[in-house]
Protein backbone atom coordinates (compact mmCIF):
# COMPACT_ATOMS: atom_id res chain seq x y z
CA UNK A 1 0.00 0.00 0.00
CA UNK A 2 1.21 3.13 -0.88
CA UNK A 3 1.66 6.60 0.91
CA UNK A 4 -1.44 7.89 -0.77
CA UNK A 5 -3.40 5.38 1.15
CA UNK A 6 -2.25 5.70 3.99
CA UNK A 7 -2.72 9.79 3.58
CA UNK A 8 -6.37 9.19 2.74
CA UNK A 9 -7.11 6.81 5.30
CA UNK A 10 -5.92 8.89 7.97
CA UNK A 11 -7.81 12.19 6.57
CA UNK A 12 -11.05 10.21 6.57
CA UNK A 13 -10.41 8.88 9.64
CA UNK A 14 -9.84 12.15 11.38
CA UNK A 15 -12.96 13.85 9.60
CA UNK A 16 -15.57 11.01 10.47
CA UNK A 17 -14.48 11.04 13.89
CA UNK A 18 -14.86 15.12 14.00
CA UNK A 19 -18.34 14.46 12.63
CA UNK A 20 -19.00 12.45 15.06
CA UNK A 21 -17.97 14.61 18.04
CA UNK A 22 -19.48 17.19 16.54
CA UNK A 23 -23.03 15.69 16.45
CA UNK A 24 -22.91 14.28 19.90
CA UNK A 25 -22.20 17.59 21.34
CA UNK A 26 -24.17 19.71 19.23
CA UNK A 27 -27.11 17.46 20.37
CA UNK A 28 -25.86 17.59 24.22
CA UNK A 29 -26.05 21.43 23.92
CA UNK A 30 -29.76 21.69 22.05
CA UNK A 31 -30.92 19.65 24.67
CA UNK A 32 -29.29 21.25 27.48
CA UNK A 33 -30.64 24.54 26.32
CA UNK A 34 -34.39 22.86 26.11
CA UNK A 35 -33.85 21.36 29.25
CA UNK A 36 -32.59 24.66 31.23
CA UNK A 37 -35.30 26.75 33.27
CA UNK A 38 -34.70 30.50 32.84
CA UNK A 39 -33.36 32.26 36.14
CA UNK A 40 -34.34 35.86 36.34
CA UNK A 41 -31.79 38.00 37.80
CA UNK A 42 -33.47 39.98 40.30
CA UNK A 43 -34.15 35.77 42.17
CA UNK A 44 -31.29 34.00 40.38
CA UNK A 45 -29.51 30.97 42.32
CA UNK A 46 -25.88 31.71 42.59
CA UNK A 47 -23.87 29.16 40.37
CA UNK A 48 -24.96 27.62 36.39
CA UNK A 49 -27.97 29.41 35.02
CA UNK A 50 -30.15 30.65 32.08
CA UNK A 51 -30.85 34.07 31.71
CA UNK A 52 -32.27 35.84 28.69
CA UNK A 53 -32.49 39.99 28.37
CA UNK A 54 -31.20 42.99 26.47
CA UNK A 55 -27.43 43.15 26.21
CA UNK A 56 -26.41 47.00 27.19
CA UNK A 57 -22.94 49.08 27.27
CA UNK A 58 -21.47 49.79 30.72
CA UNK A 59 -22.59 52.59 32.30
CA UNK A 60 -20.00 55.65 30.43
CA UNK A 61 -18.38 52.77 27.95
CA UNK A 62 -18.97 52.50 24.08
CA UNK A 63 -18.20 49.16 22.55
CA UNK A 64 -17.94 50.01 18.56
CA UNK A 65 -17.39 47.14 15.68
CA UNK A 66 -13.83 47.54 14.69
CA UNK A 67 -14.32 47.42 10.81
CA UNK A 68 -17.90 49.35 10.88
CA UNK A 69 -18.14 51.25 13.93
CA UNK A 70 -21.44 50.35 14.99
CA UNK A 71 -22.45 50.00 18.23
CA UNK A 72 -22.25 46.80 19.48
CA UNK A 73 -21.73 45.06 22.92
CA UNK A 74 -19.46 42.26 21.21
CA UNK A 75 -17.89 42.12 18.22
CA UNK A 76 -15.08 39.80 16.10
CA UNK A 77 -13.45 40.58 12.78
CA UNK A 78 -11.29 38.98 10.38
CA UNK A 79 -8.71 40.21 7.32
CA UNK A 80 -7.43 38.13 4.66
CA UNK A 81 -5.06 39.14 2.02
CA UNK A 82 -5.79 37.16 -1.43
CA UNK A 83 -2.09 35.69 -2.69
CA UNK A 84 -1.45 33.20 -5.65
CA UNK A 85 0.06 30.04 -4.51
CA UNK A 86 0.98 26.97 -6.85
CA UNK A 87 1.78 26.03 -10.21
CA UNK A 88 -1.55 26.78 -11.15
CA UNK A 89 -1.41 30.19 -9.54
CA UNK A 90 -4.97 29.44 -7.58
CA UNK A 91 -6.26 32.51 -5.66
CA UNK A 92 -6.19 31.56 -1.59
CA UNK A 93 -6.89 33.67 0.91
CA UNK A 94 -4.41 34.43 4.48
CA UNK A 95 -5.90 36.14 7.31
CA UNK A 96 -3.53 39.74 8.16
CA UNK A 97 -5.65 40.73 10.72
CA UNK A 98 -8.27 39.34 13.39
CA UNK A 99 -9.53 40.13 16.91
CA UNK A 100 -12.83 39.95 19.35
CA UNK A 101 -14.23 42.08 21.90
CA UNK A 102 -13.61 41.08 25.26
CA UNK A 103 -15.38 44.12 27.14
CA UNK A 104 -17.94 43.20 29.36
CA UNK A 105 -21.26 44.59 29.38
CA UNK A 106 -24.90 44.90 31.29
CA UNK A 107 -27.62 42.03 30.43
CA UNK A 108 -30.87 43.71 31.38
CA UNK A 109 -33.99 40.79 32.12
CA UNK A 110 -36.35 43.76 33.68
CA UNK A 111 -36.03 42.44 36.94
CA UNK A 112 -32.45 43.23 37.51
CA UNK A 113 -28.97 43.39 35.43
CA UNK A 114 -25.79 41.75 35.32
CA UNK A 115 -22.25 42.06 33.98
CA UNK A 116 -21.51 39.28 31.36
CA UNK A 117 -17.89 38.86 31.35
CA UNK A 118 -17.79 37.68 27.58
CA UNK A 119 -14.15 35.91 27.58
CA UNK A 120 -14.43 32.26 26.98
CA UNK A 121 -17.79 32.05 25.93
CA UNK A 122 -18.81 30.65 22.84
CA UNK A 123 -20.93 33.14 20.81
CA UNK A 124 -23.82 32.83 18.63
CA UNK A 125 -24.04 36.60 16.82
CA UNK A 126 -27.17 37.77 14.96
CA UNK A 127 -25.49 39.12 12.43
CA UNK A 128 -21.98 38.61 9.78
CA UNK A 129 -21.02 40.48 7.19
CA UNK A 130 -17.92 39.63 4.22
CA UNK A 131 -17.17 42.57 2.08
CA UNK A 132 -14.08 43.12 -0.38
CA UNK A 133 -11.65 46.25 -0.73
CA UNK A 134 -7.94 47.09 -1.71
CA UNK A 135 -6.28 48.63 1.48
CA UNK A 136 -5.31 46.35 4.44
CA UNK A 137 -7.72 48.50 6.69
CA UNK A 138 -11.62 48.78 4.93
CA UNK A 139 -11.87 52.63 4.24
CA UNK A 140 -15.08 52.71 2.28
CA UNK A 141 -18.17 51.80 3.91
CA UNK A 142 -19.64 47.77 3.26
CA UNK A 143 -21.57 47.91 0.35
CA UNK A 144 -20.40 51.11 -1.18
CA UNK A 145 -20.40 49.27 -4.94
CA UNK A 146 -16.91 50.65 -5.68
CA UNK A 147 -15.32 49.12 -8.28
CA UNK A 148 -11.58 48.20 -8.30
CA UNK A 149 -9.15 45.91 -6.49
CA UNK A 150 -10.66 43.30 -4.06
CA UNK A 151 -6.81 41.93 -2.61
CA UNK A 152 -8.56 42.19 0.76
CA UNK A 153 -11.45 40.43 2.31
CA UNK A 154 -12.99 41.45 5.29
CA UNK A 155 -15.60 39.68 7.58
CA UNK A 156 -16.93 40.96 10.58
CA UNK A 157 -20.19 39.71 13.15
CA UNK A 158 -21.85 41.67 15.93
CA UNK A 159 -24.23 41.53 18.34
CA UNK A 160 -25.52 45.13 18.61
CA UNK A 161 -26.72 47.16 21.70
CA UNK A 162 -30.71 46.53 22.87
CA UNK A 163 -30.47 42.84 21.07
CA UNK A 164 -32.39 40.26 23.38
CA UNK A 165 -29.36 37.81 24.34
CA UNK A 166 -29.41 34.32 25.33
CA UNK A 167 -26.63 33.34 28.32
CA UNK A 168 -25.73 29.92 29.41
CA UNK A 169 -22.82 30.79 32.46
CA UNK A 170 -21.20 30.81 36.46
CA UNK A 171 -23.50 33.58 37.72
CA UNK A 172 -22.51 35.35 41.11
CA UNK A 173 -23.42 38.19 43.09
CA UNK A 174 -21.25 40.86 45.26
CA UNK A 175 -22.24 43.57 47.43
CA UNK A 176 -23.87 43.59 51.03
CA UNK A 177 -22.98 41.74 53.84
CA UNK A 178 -24.41 37.90 53.24
CA UNK A 179 -24.89 34.84 56.01
CA UNK A 180 -20.98 34.37 55.96
CA UNK A 181 -20.47 38.00 56.42
CA UNK A 182 -22.82 38.10 59.45
CA UNK A 183 -21.28 35.50 61.15
CA UNK A 184 -18.40 36.34 60.86
CA UNK A 185 -18.90 39.70 62.76
CA UNK A 186 -21.00 37.74 65.09
CA UNK A 187 -18.32 35.79 65.86
CA UNK A 188 -15.75 38.86 66.11
CA UNK A 189 -18.49 39.82 69.30
CA UNK A 190 -18.17 37.30 70.64
CA UNK A 191 -14.28 36.75 70.87
CA UNK A 192 -14.53 40.47 72.14
CA UNK A 193 -16.70 39.91 74.65
CA UNK A 194 -14.95 36.11 76.08
CA UNK A 195 -12.08 39.03 76.46
CA UNK A 196 -13.51 40.62 79.40
CA UNK A 197 -15.08 38.09 81.08
CA UNK A 198 -16.52 40.10 84.04
CA UNK A 199 -19.18 41.97 81.66
CA UNK A 200 -19.56 38.42 80.15
CA UNK A 201 -20.66 36.96 83.42
CA UNK A 202 -22.76 40.07 84.11
CA UNK A 203 -24.63 40.23 80.92
CA UNK A 204 -25.63 36.28 80.34
CA UNK A 205 -25.34 34.59 83.83
CA UNK A 206 -28.86 33.87 84.37
CA UNK A 207 -28.64 31.45 87.39
CA UNK A 208 -26.10 33.35 88.84
CA UNK A 209 -23.16 30.94 89.08
CA UNK A 210 -20.44 32.92 88.63
CA UNK A 211 -20.15 30.72 84.97
CA UNK A 212 -21.58 30.61 81.51
CA UNK A 213 -23.07 27.71 80.75
CA UNK A 214 -24.19 25.67 77.07
CA UNK A 215 -27.67 27.37 76.89
CA UNK A 216 -26.06 30.52 78.46
CA UNK A 217 -23.43 30.52 75.93
CA UNK A 218 -26.29 29.96 72.59
CA UNK A 219 -27.84 32.97 74.09
CA UNK A 220 -24.90 35.04 73.77
CA UNK A 221 -24.07 33.63 70.42
CA UNK A 222 -27.67 34.53 69.49
CA UNK A 223 -27.25 37.92 70.56
CA UNK A 224 -24.16 38.61 69.04
CA UNK A 225 -25.80 37.59 65.71
CA UNK A 226 -29.05 40.17 66.43
CA UNK A 227 -26.41 42.58 67.26
CA UNK A 228 -24.14 42.09 64.17
CA UNK A 229 -27.44 41.62 61.77
CA UNK A 230 -28.49 45.87 63.84
CA UNK A 231 -25.15 47.08 62.84
CA UNK A 232 -25.55 45.75 59.05
CA UNK A 233 -28.86 47.33 58.71
CA UNK A 234 -27.76 51.04 60.17
CA UNK A 235 -24.72 50.64 56.82
CA UNK A 236 -25.85 52.76 53.96
CA UNK A 237 -27.18 50.63 51.76
CA UNK A 238 -24.89 49.13 48.88
CA UNK A 239 -26.14 47.92 45.84
CA UNK A 240 -25.97 43.82 44.74
CA UNK A 241 -23.28 43.33 41.92
CA UNK A 242 -24.37 40.45 39.69
CA UNK A 243 -22.22 38.96 37.49
CA UNK A 244 -22.23 36.06 34.74
CA UNK A 245 -19.20 34.63 33.49
CA UNK A 246 -16.90 31.55 32.11
CA UNK A 247 -18.13 28.34 34.86
CA UNK A 248 -15.17 26.32 36.18
CA UNK A 249 -14.18 22.92 34.32
CA UNK A 250 -16.13 21.52 31.44
CA UNK A 251 -19.62 22.94 31.52
CA UNK A 252 -20.16 25.38 28.41
CA UNK A 253 -20.55 29.21 28.41
CA UNK A 254 -22.61 30.13 25.82
CA UNK A 255 -23.66 33.95 24.77
CA UNK A 256 -26.33 33.69 21.81
CA UNK A 257 -28.30 36.79 20.24
CA UNK A 258 -31.28 34.05 19.16
CA UNK A 259 -34.41 33.18 21.21
CA UNK A 260 -33.77 29.58 22.84
CA UNK A 261 -36.24 27.64 20.63
CA UNK A 262 -34.11 28.86 17.73
CA UNK A 263 -30.64 28.42 19.20
CA UNK A 264 -31.87 24.68 19.81
CA UNK A 265 -33.20 24.36 16.59
CA UNK A 266 -29.60 25.72 15.25
CA UNK A 267 -27.52 22.99 17.49
CA UNK A 268 -30.01 20.17 16.39
CA UNK A 269 -29.25 21.11 12.57
CA UNK A 270 -25.44 20.96 13.18
CA UNK A 271 -26.01 17.74 14.67
CA UNK A 272 -27.64 16.91 11.87
CA UNK A 273 -24.78 17.77 9.14
CA UNK A 274 -22.03 16.34 11.25
CA UNK A 275 -23.98 13.01 11.31
CA UNK A 276 -24.07 13.27 7.68
CA UNK A 277 -20.39 14.34 7.58
CA UNK A 278 -19.77 11.07 10.36
CA UNK A 279 -21.60 8.13 7.81
CA UNK A 280 -19.86 9.83 4.91
CA UNK A 281 -16.70 9.59 6.11
CA UNK A 282 -17.12 6.14 7.10
CA UNK A 283 -19.04 4.65 3.82
CA UNK A 284 -15.44 6.52 1.80
CA UNK A 285 -13.25 4.62 4.75
CA UNK A 286 -15.19 1.34 3.64
CA UNK A 287 -14.56 2.36 -0.11
CA UNK A 288 -11.10 2.76 0.53
CA UNK A 289 -10.38 -0.55 2.63
CA UNK A 290 -12.12 -2.45 0.03
CA UNK A 291 -10.24 -0.78 -3.28
CA UNK A 292 -6.95 -1.42 -1.00
CA UNK A 293 -7.42 -4.86 -0.68
CA UNK A 294 -9.00 -5.54 -4.25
Amino acid sequence: MGDDFWFWTLTIGIAALGGAALSLRSIRIARLIEDMPTSRVRSAAQGYVELTGRGLPLAGTQNLAPLTQRPSVWWRYRISRREQSGKSRSDTWRTVASGHSGQPFRLDDGTGECIVQPEGAEIVSSESTTWYGDTPWPREPMGSGRSGSRDYRYFEERIYEHELLYALGDFRSHGPQDGADLQAAANALLLGWKDDQARLIARFDADGDGRIDLEEWEKARAEARLEAEAAARERPAVDVLHVLAQPDGERLFLIAALPPGDLAKRYRRRAIFAFVGFVAGVYAFGWLLQSAIG
